[in-house]
Protein backbone atom coordinates (compact mmCIF):
# COMPACT_ATOMS: atom_id res chain seq x y z
CA UNK A 1 0.00 0.00 0.00
CA UNK A 2 1.19 3.61 -0.45
CA UNK A 3 2.30 5.55 1.92
CA UNK A 4 -0.25 8.40 3.27
CA UNK A 5 1.20 11.60 3.50
CA UNK A 6 -1.34 14.63 4.88
CA UNK A 7 0.03 18.33 4.39
CA UNK A 8 -1.88 20.70 6.48
CA UNK A 9 -1.73 24.68 4.19
CA UNK A 10 -1.72 24.53 0.50
CA UNK A 11 0.43 27.55 -0.12
CA UNK A 12 3.76 27.54 -1.72
CA UNK A 13 5.25 25.17 0.80
CA UNK A 14 2.75 22.95 1.00
CA UNK A 15 2.14 22.24 -2.73
CA UNK A 16 5.81 21.95 -3.69
CA UNK A 17 6.13 19.30 -1.46
CA UNK A 18 2.54 17.86 -2.48
CA UNK A 19 3.76 17.49 -5.80
CA UNK A 20 7.45 15.88 -5.08
CA UNK A 21 5.94 13.76 -3.07
CA UNK A 22 3.02 12.70 -4.96
CA UNK A 23 5.31 12.15 -7.92
CA UNK A 24 8.01 10.08 -5.68
CA UNK A 25 4.67 7.40 -5.51
CA UNK A 26 2.94 8.40 -1.94
CA UNK A 27 -0.91 9.02 -1.73
CA UNK A 28 -0.82 12.96 -0.88
CA UNK A 29 -3.41 14.60 0.82
CA UNK A 30 -3.59 18.53 1.18
CA UNK A 31 -6.32 20.00 3.43
CA UNK A 32 -6.63 23.90 3.01
CA UNK A 33 -8.29 25.71 5.52
CA UNK A 34 -9.48 28.12 3.11
CA UNK A 35 -11.84 27.96 0.28
CA UNK A 36 -8.81 28.16 -2.69
CA UNK A 37 -5.40 27.13 -3.08
CA UNK A 38 -2.60 29.33 -2.40
CA UNK A 39 -2.66 30.22 1.32
CA UNK A 40 -0.67 34.12 1.50
CA UNK A 41 0.26 33.89 -2.46
CA UNK A 42 -3.21 33.57 -4.61
CA UNK A 43 -5.44 35.23 -7.00
CA UNK A 44 -8.83 35.55 -7.20
CA UNK A 45 -11.88 36.71 -9.40
CA UNK A 46 -13.28 40.58 -8.92
CA UNK A 47 -16.62 39.74 -8.55
CA UNK A 48 -17.74 43.12 -10.40
CA UNK A 49 -15.45 43.47 -13.01
CA UNK A 50 -14.03 39.16 -13.19
CA UNK A 51 -10.92 40.72 -13.54
CA UNK A 52 -8.03 38.23 -11.75
CA UNK A 53 -6.52 40.05 -8.99
CA UNK A 54 -3.75 38.90 -6.65
CA UNK A 55 -4.00 39.34 -2.99
CA UNK A 56 -0.68 41.13 -3.25
CA UNK A 57 2.36 41.81 -5.60
CA UNK A 58 4.86 39.61 -5.56
CA UNK A 59 8.36 40.00 -7.65
CA UNK A 60 10.87 37.22 -8.26
CA UNK A 61 14.42 36.97 -8.69
CA UNK A 62 16.45 35.12 -11.44
CA UNK A 63 18.53 33.49 -8.14
CA UNK A 64 15.22 32.13 -7.41
CA UNK A 65 16.16 28.51 -8.22
CA UNK A 66 13.97 26.54 -5.89
CA UNK A 67 10.76 28.12 -7.43
CA UNK A 68 11.89 28.46 -11.05
CA UNK A 69 12.50 24.68 -10.85
CA UNK A 70 8.86 23.85 -9.00
CA UNK A 71 7.49 26.37 -11.45
CA UNK A 72 9.11 24.44 -14.85
CA UNK A 73 7.88 20.80 -13.21
CA UNK A 74 4.23 22.45 -13.52
CA UNK A 75 4.93 23.75 -16.99
CA UNK A 76 4.15 27.43 -15.68
CA UNK A 77 7.73 29.40 -15.49
CA UNK A 78 7.03 30.64 -19.14
CA UNK A 79 4.91 32.90 -17.35
CA UNK A 80 7.40 34.75 -15.00
CA UNK A 81 8.35 37.49 -17.11
CA UNK A 82 11.67 38.44 -16.45
CA UNK A 83 14.05 41.81 -17.26
CA UNK A 84 17.14 41.09 -19.16
CA UNK A 85 19.09 43.00 -16.77
CA UNK A 86 18.18 44.58 -13.62
CA UNK A 87 16.29 47.81 -13.97
CA UNK A 88 14.08 49.32 -11.48
CA UNK A 89 11.79 52.33 -12.01
CA UNK A 90 11.16 55.24 -9.23
CA UNK A 91 8.67 58.39 -8.88
CA UNK A 92 8.75 60.84 -6.43
CA UNK A 93 5.92 63.45 -5.58
CA UNK A 94 6.33 66.56 -8.22
CA UNK A 95 6.83 63.79 -10.94
CA UNK A 96 10.42 63.41 -11.04
CA UNK A 97 11.46 59.79 -12.30
CA UNK A 98 14.55 58.48 -12.19
CA UNK A 99 16.11 54.60 -12.43
CA UNK A 100 18.09 51.86 -11.22
CA UNK A 101 19.60 50.74 -14.14
CA UNK A 102 22.45 48.39 -13.35
CA UNK A 103 24.59 47.15 -16.81
CA UNK A 104 25.29 43.54 -17.77
CA UNK A 105 28.73 43.37 -16.08
CA UNK A 106 29.91 40.93 -13.92
CA UNK A 107 28.53 40.84 -9.97
CA UNK A 108 28.90 42.64 -7.64
CA UNK A 109 29.78 45.86 -10.15
CA UNK A 110 26.82 45.70 -12.19
CA UNK A 111 24.80 46.64 -9.29
CA UNK A 112 27.53 49.02 -7.68
CA UNK A 113 27.54 50.81 -11.48
CA UNK A 114 23.47 51.28 -10.97
CA UNK A 115 23.57 52.74 -8.08
CA UNK A 116 26.53 54.88 -8.84
CA UNK A 117 23.92 56.68 -11.76
CA UNK A 118 20.90 57.58 -9.27
CA UNK A 119 20.65 61.36 -9.84
CA UNK A 120 19.36 60.81 -5.91
CA UNK A 121 22.46 59.62 -4.14
CA UNK A 122 25.09 62.40 -3.85
CA UNK A 123 28.63 62.01 -4.26
CA UNK A 124 29.50 61.42 -0.86
CA UNK A 125 26.59 58.53 -0.23
CA UNK A 126 28.02 56.35 -3.29
CA UNK A 127 31.66 56.99 -2.20
CA UNK A 128 29.58 55.74 1.03
CA UNK A 129 28.36 52.55 -1.00
CA UNK A 130 31.85 50.58 -0.23
CA UNK A 131 31.16 50.24 3.18
CA UNK A 132 28.04 48.16 2.28
CA UNK A 133 29.42 46.44 -0.63
CA UNK A 134 32.61 45.20 1.81
CA UNK A 135 30.05 44.33 4.76
CA UNK A 136 28.02 42.17 2.18
CA UNK A 137 31.03 40.21 0.66
CA UNK A 138 33.10 39.63 3.43
CA UNK A 139 31.64 37.06 5.33
CA UNK A 140 33.48 35.70 9.28
CA UNK A 141 33.77 32.25 9.64
CA UNK A 142 33.46 32.26 12.98
CA UNK A 143 29.66 31.43 13.78
CA UNK A 144 28.81 34.82 15.10
CA UNK A 145 28.30 37.09 12.41
CA UNK A 146 24.61 35.88 11.70
CA UNK A 147 23.91 36.47 15.20
CA UNK A 148 25.08 39.46 15.20
CA UNK A 149 23.63 40.47 12.83
CA UNK A 150 20.22 39.33 13.72
CA UNK A 151 20.56 41.51 17.19
CA UNK A 152 20.46 45.13 14.80
CA UNK A 153 17.63 46.66 12.86
CA UNK A 154 18.37 47.84 9.58
CA UNK A 155 18.00 50.93 10.63
CA UNK A 156 20.85 50.32 12.88
CA UNK A 157 23.25 48.67 10.60
CA UNK A 158 22.89 50.88 7.70
CA UNK A 159 23.59 53.90 10.02
CA UNK A 160 26.41 52.60 11.40
CA UNK A 161 28.05 51.78 8.08
CA UNK A 162 27.60 55.46 7.38
CA UNK A 163 24.76 55.90 5.00
CA UNK A 164 23.42 59.01 5.07
CA UNK A 165 19.39 59.53 5.70
CA UNK A 166 19.13 60.60 2.25
CA UNK A 167 20.11 57.54 0.82
CA UNK A 168 18.30 55.27 3.55
CA UNK A 169 14.69 57.01 2.50
CA UNK A 170 15.62 57.51 -0.94
CA UNK A 171 17.12 53.67 -1.39
CA UNK A 172 17.79 51.37 1.19
CA UNK A 173 14.66 51.73 3.22
CA UNK A 174 12.40 51.06 0.28
CA UNK A 175 14.78 47.77 -0.47
CA UNK A 176 14.28 46.35 3.05
CA UNK A 177 10.68 46.92 3.25
CA UNK A 178 9.85 45.41 -0.21
CA UNK A 179 11.94 43.08 0.51
CA UNK A 180 11.43 42.29 4.51
CA UNK A 181 7.94 43.47 4.53
CA UNK A 182 9.22 44.98 7.94
CA UNK A 183 9.76 48.48 8.96
CA UNK A 184 13.54 49.40 9.18
CA UNK A 185 13.52 50.10 12.61
CA UNK A 186 12.18 47.06 13.26
CA UNK A 187 13.13 44.56 11.15
CA UNK A 188 16.27 42.25 11.35
CA UNK A 189 19.63 43.43 9.97
CA UNK A 190 20.47 39.76 8.50
CA UNK A 191 17.27 39.12 6.75
CA UNK A 192 18.88 42.37 4.31
CA UNK A 193 22.03 41.45 4.20
CA UNK A 194 20.72 37.99 2.88
CA UNK A 195 19.25 39.19 0.49
CA UNK A 196 22.13 41.73 -0.69
CA UNK A 197 24.19 38.58 -0.61
CA UNK A 198 22.38 37.03 -2.98
CA UNK A 199 22.13 39.79 -5.36
CA UNK A 200 25.93 40.52 -5.61
CA UNK A 201 26.85 37.00 -4.87
CA UNK A 202 25.53 35.49 -7.60
CA UNK A 203 25.80 36.02 -11.84
CA UNK A 204 24.26 39.44 -12.69
CA UNK A 205 21.65 37.64 -14.66
CA UNK A 206 20.01 36.26 -11.45
CA UNK A 207 19.90 39.65 -9.83
CA UNK A 208 16.85 40.49 -12.80
CA UNK A 209 13.28 40.65 -11.26
CA UNK A 210 10.55 38.86 -12.30
CA UNK A 211 6.66 39.63 -12.43
CA UNK A 212 3.83 36.95 -13.21
CA UNK A 213 1.71 37.72 -16.00
CA UNK A 214 -1.00 35.51 -14.62
CA UNK A 215 -2.66 35.73 -11.35
CA UNK A 216 -0.36 34.07 -8.55
CA UNK A 217 -3.18 31.06 -8.40
CA UNK A 218 -2.98 30.58 -12.38
CA UNK A 219 0.83 30.59 -11.54
CA UNK A 220 1.23 27.25 -9.21
CA UNK A 221 -1.84 26.72 -7.07
CA UNK A 222 -4.19 25.00 -10.07
CA UNK A 223 -1.34 23.35 -12.13
CA UNK A 224 0.06 21.78 -8.60
CA UNK A 225 -3.72 20.57 -7.65
CA UNK A 226 -4.23 18.85 -11.54
CA UNK A 227 -0.98 16.94 -10.71
CA UNK A 228 -2.05 16.30 -7.60
CA UNK A 229 -5.60 14.68 -8.66
CA UNK A 230 -3.59 13.16 -11.60
CA UNK A 231 -1.13 10.51 -8.88
CA UNK A 232 -4.55 9.78 -7.18
CA UNK A 233 -4.47 12.47 -4.65
CA UNK A 234 -6.95 14.40 -2.84
CA UNK A 235 -7.10 18.36 -2.27
CA UNK A 236 -9.96 19.22 0.12
CA UNK A 237 -10.57 23.22 0.15
CA UNK A 238 -12.29 24.95 3.13
CA UNK A 239 -11.17 22.20 5.53
CA UNK A 240 -9.32 23.45 8.46
CA UNK A 241 -7.01 21.55 10.48
CA UNK A 242 -8.42 21.40 14.07
CA UNK A 243 -5.30 18.73 15.86
CA UNK A 244 -3.09 15.88 15.41
CA UNK A 245 -3.88 12.32 16.96
CA UNK A 246 -1.08 10.63 18.73
CA UNK A 247 0.61 7.43 18.83
CA UNK A 248 3.30 7.92 21.45
CA UNK A 249 5.42 10.81 19.84
CA UNK A 250 3.89 9.97 16.09
CA UNK A 251 1.32 11.22 14.50
CA UNK A 252 -0.88 9.18 13.76
CA UNK A 253 -3.58 11.18 12.24
CA UNK A 254 -5.20 15.06 11.63
CA UNK A 255 -7.91 15.84 13.19
CA UNK A 256 -10.58 18.17 11.08
CA UNK A 257 -12.75 20.75 12.44
CA UNK A 258 -15.56 18.90 10.97
CA UNK A 259 -14.37 15.92 13.16
CA UNK A 260 -13.27 13.74 10.88
CA UNK A 261 -9.73 12.21 10.92
CA UNK A 262 -7.30 11.46 8.32
CA UNK A 263 -4.64 9.02 8.50
CA UNK A 264 -1.05 9.59 8.11
CA UNK A 265 2.27 7.62 8.10
CA UNK A 266 3.68 11.18 7.54
CA UNK A 267 2.39 14.45 8.30
CA UNK A 268 3.97 18.13 6.77
CA UNK A 269 2.71 21.21 9.06
CA UNK A 270 2.82 24.28 6.28
CA UNK A 271 1.15 26.63 8.10
CA UNK A 272 1.89 29.84 10.19
CA UNK A 273 3.63 29.95 13.09
CA UNK A 274 0.46 31.13 15.10
CA UNK A 275 -1.77 27.89 13.15
CA UNK A 276 0.96 25.48 14.09
CA UNK A 277 0.76 26.91 17.82
CA UNK A 278 -3.66 25.85 17.48
CA UNK A 279 -2.92 22.22 16.22
CA UNK A 280 0.49 21.38 17.57
CA UNK A 281 0.01 18.77 20.41
CA UNK A 282 1.51 20.34 23.66
CA UNK A 283 2.98 16.82 24.11
CA UNK A 284 5.27 17.47 20.75
CA UNK A 285 5.86 21.32 22.19
CA UNK A 286 6.98 20.12 25.41
CA UNK A 287 11.02 20.18 25.49
CA UNK A 288 11.29 22.11 22.30
CA UNK A 289 12.32 25.30 23.37
CA UNK A 290 11.95 26.84 19.42
CA UNK A 291 8.03 25.12 19.18
CA UNK A 292 7.58 26.88 22.74
CA UNK A 293 8.00 30.25 21.52
CA UNK A 294 6.00 30.16 18.45
CA UNK A 295 3.78 32.55 20.31
CA UNK A 296 6.69 35.30 19.67
CA UNK A 297 6.29 35.15 16.22
CA UNK A 298 4.31 38.04 15.06
CA UNK A 299 3.12 38.90 11.24
CA UNK A 300 3.44 41.89 8.83
CA UNK A 301 0.46 43.08 6.70
CA UNK A 302 0.39 43.77 3.30
CA UNK A 303 -2.25 46.35 1.78
CA UNK A 304 -3.34 46.87 -2.25
CA UNK A 305 -5.20 49.14 -3.16
CA UNK A 306 -6.63 48.84 -6.49
CA UNK A 307 -7.98 51.49 -8.94
CA UNK A 308 -9.58 51.59 -12.31
CA UNK A 309 -9.07 54.70 -14.06
CA UNK A 310 -10.47 56.21 -17.32
CA UNK A 311 -7.05 56.54 -18.58
CA UNK A 312 -3.29 54.97 -18.52
CA UNK A 313 -1.05 56.49 -15.77
CA UNK A 314 2.29 54.92 -17.18
CA UNK A 315 3.24 52.26 -19.61
CA UNK A 316 5.92 50.91 -16.90
CA UNK A 317 5.70 47.47 -15.49
CA UNK A 318 6.09 48.48 -12.07
CA UNK A 319 7.27 51.45 -10.17
CA UNK A 320 8.63 52.20 -6.81
CA UNK A 321 7.27 55.71 -5.31
CA UNK A 322 9.84 57.19 -2.98
CA UNK A 323 8.40 59.78 -0.34
CA UNK A 324 5.01 58.47 -0.42
CA UNK A 325 2.61 56.29 1.90
CA UNK A 326 2.14 53.77 -1.08
CA UNK A 327 5.24 52.58 -1.71
CA UNK A 328 4.82 51.04 -5.23
CA UNK A 329 3.01 50.64 -7.96
CA UNK A 330 1.92 47.59 -10.23
CA UNK A 331 0.33 48.66 -13.44
CA UNK A 332 -1.94 45.50 -14.04
CA UNK A 333 -2.89 46.24 -17.31
CA UNK A 334 0.71 46.26 -19.09
CA UNK A 335 1.58 43.18 -16.93
CA UNK A 336 -1.23 40.78 -17.89
CA UNK A 337 -1.49 41.94 -21.55
CA UNK A 338 1.23 40.13 -21.60
CA UNK A 339 -0.46 36.36 -21.02
CA UNK A 340 -3.41 38.10 -23.18
CA UNK A 341 -5.32 38.39 -19.98
CA UNK A 342 -7.56 41.75 -19.98
CA UNK A 343 -7.40 43.97 -16.53
CA UNK A 344 -7.74 47.53 -16.57
CA UNK A 345 -6.86 48.60 -12.92
CA UNK A 346 -3.49 49.85 -11.03
CA UNK A 347 -2.36 47.95 -7.72
CA UNK A 348 -0.64 50.44 -5.06
CA UNK A 349 0.72 48.35 -2.64
CA UNK A 350 2.04 49.66 1.04
CA UNK A 351 4.80 46.55 2.65
CA UNK A 352 4.75 46.33 6.78
CA UNK A 353 1.53 48.63 6.85
CA UNK A 354 0.64 48.50 10.36
CA UNK A 355 0.04 51.60 10.24
CA UNK A 356 -3.03 51.79 7.36
CA UNK A 357 -4.75 48.61 7.65
CA UNK A 358 -7.38 49.73 9.75
CA UNK A 359 -8.09 52.56 8.00
CA UNK A 360 -11.34 52.98 6.25
CA UNK A 361 -11.50 51.85 2.78
CA UNK A 362 -12.36 55.41 1.58
CA UNK A 363 -9.54 56.66 3.29
CA UNK A 364 -7.02 54.20 1.77
CA UNK A 365 -8.52 55.20 -1.78
CA UNK A 366 -8.17 58.71 -1.02
CA UNK A 367 -4.31 58.37 0.06
CA UNK A 368 -3.59 56.12 -3.26
CA UNK A 369 -4.85 58.75 -5.54
CA UNK A 370 -3.18 61.75 -3.16
CA UNK A 371 0.00 59.64 -4.25
CA UNK A 372 -0.70 58.83 -7.57
CA UNK A 373 -1.73 62.30 -8.86
CA UNK A 374 1.32 63.82 -6.35
CA UNK A 375 3.58 60.96 -8.89
CA UNK A 376 2.24 60.99 -12.14
CA UNK A 377 1.04 64.58 -12.98
CA UNK A 378 -0.75 62.88 -16.05
CA UNK A 379 -3.31 61.13 -13.31
CA UNK A 380 -4.57 64.70 -11.84
CA UNK A 381 -7.45 64.70 -13.74
CA UNK A 382 -8.07 61.06 -13.91
CA UNK A 383 -11.26 60.06 -12.90
CA UNK A 384 -11.95 56.62 -10.62
CA UNK A 385 -14.43 54.24 -12.27
CA UNK A 386 -14.04 51.70 -9.28
CA UNK A 387 -11.81 50.73 -6.53
CA UNK A 388 -11.03 48.05 -3.78
CA UNK A 389 -8.85 47.58 -1.11
CA UNK A 390 -7.18 44.08 -0.75
CA UNK A 391 -5.91 43.31 3.24
CA UNK A 392 -3.62 40.83 3.43
CA UNK A 393 -3.23 40.93 7.50
CA UNK A 394 -0.51 38.07 7.58
CA UNK A 395 1.35 38.04 4.63
CA UNK A 396 4.29 37.51 6.18
CA UNK A 397 6.07 36.62 9.59
CA UNK A 398 7.56 40.14 11.10
CA UNK A 399 11.54 38.80 10.98
CA UNK A 400 12.38 41.82 14.08
CA UNK A 401 15.39 41.68 15.63
CA UNK A 402 16.08 38.48 17.48
CA UNK A 403 13.46 36.55 15.35
CA UNK A 404 16.28 34.17 13.61
CA UNK A 405 17.19 32.61 16.61
CA UNK A 406 13.28 31.11 17.00
CA UNK A 407 13.15 29.96 13.69
CA UNK A 408 12.83 26.18 14.16
CA UNK A 409 14.32 23.56 11.78
CA UNK A 410 11.62 21.36 9.35
CA UNK A 411 12.41 18.09 11.69
CA UNK A 412 10.26 17.97 15.25
CA UNK A 413 10.88 15.55 18.13
CA UNK A 414 7.69 13.47 15.89
CA UNK A 415 9.98 11.19 13.75
CA UNK A 416 6.56 11.49 11.21
CA UNK A 417 5.78 15.06 11.79
CA UNK A 418 7.48 17.97 9.62
CA UNK A 419 7.39 21.89 9.26
CA UNK A 420 7.47 23.99 6.29
CA UNK A 421 6.95 27.77 5.42
CA UNK A 422 8.75 30.60 4.34
CA UNK A 423 9.80 31.46 8.55
CA UNK A 424 11.20 28.33 9.08
CA UNK A 425 14.98 27.98 9.29
CA UNK A 426 15.84 27.90 5.26
CA UNK A 427 18.42 30.26 5.72
CA UNK A 428 16.73 32.92 3.94
CA UNK A 429 13.94 35.80 4.62
CA UNK A 430 10.64 34.77 4.43
CA UNK A 431 10.24 35.21 0.64
CA UNK A 432 8.48 32.72 -1.96
CA UNK A 433 11.87 30.76 -2.31
CA UNK A 434 12.12 30.30 1.38
CA UNK A 435 8.57 28.23 1.21
CA UNK A 436 9.52 26.54 -1.33
CA UNK A 437 12.84 25.60 -0.05
CA UNK A 438 11.00 24.40 2.89
CA UNK A 439 8.65 22.52 0.99
CA UNK A 440 12.30 20.44 -0.37
CA UNK A 441 13.30 19.95 2.94
CA UNK A 442 10.45 17.76 4.28
CA UNK A 443 10.11 15.88 0.74
CA UNK A 444 14.13 14.67 1.25
CA UNK A 445 13.35 13.96 4.94
CA UNK A 446 10.11 11.93 4.53
CA UNK A 447 11.57 9.98 1.27
CA UNK A 448 14.78 9.07 3.13
CA UNK A 449 12.95 8.03 5.89
CA UNK A 450 10.26 6.42 4.34
CA UNK A 451 12.66 3.71 2.39
CA UNK A 452 14.91 3.22 5.37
Amino acid sequence: MKQKVVIIGGGFAGLKAAVSLADAGLQVTVVESRVGLGGRARSFQDPVSGEVVDNGQHLFLGAYQETLEFLKRLGTQGNLIFQDRLRVDFAQPGGETFHLNCPAVASPWHLLFGMLRLPTLSWQDKIGLRRILHAVTSRRGNGTEAAELDRQTVEEWLTRLGQSERSRTAFWYPLAIATLNEQPARASALGLVTVLRTVVGRPWKESCLGISSVGLTDLYAEAARKIILEKAGQVMLNCPAAGMELQGDRVSGVCLANGNILPADWVIAAVSPSALARILPASLRAGEPLLQALDRFTASPILSVNLWLDRPVTEALFVGLIGTRMQWLFNKPAILRKAGIKADYLALIVSAAHDLLDEPNERLVEVALEDLRACFPGAASAKVIRSQVVREREATVSFAIGTNSLRPGSRTRSPNLFLAGDWIATGLPATIESAVLSGRLCTEEILKNSRS
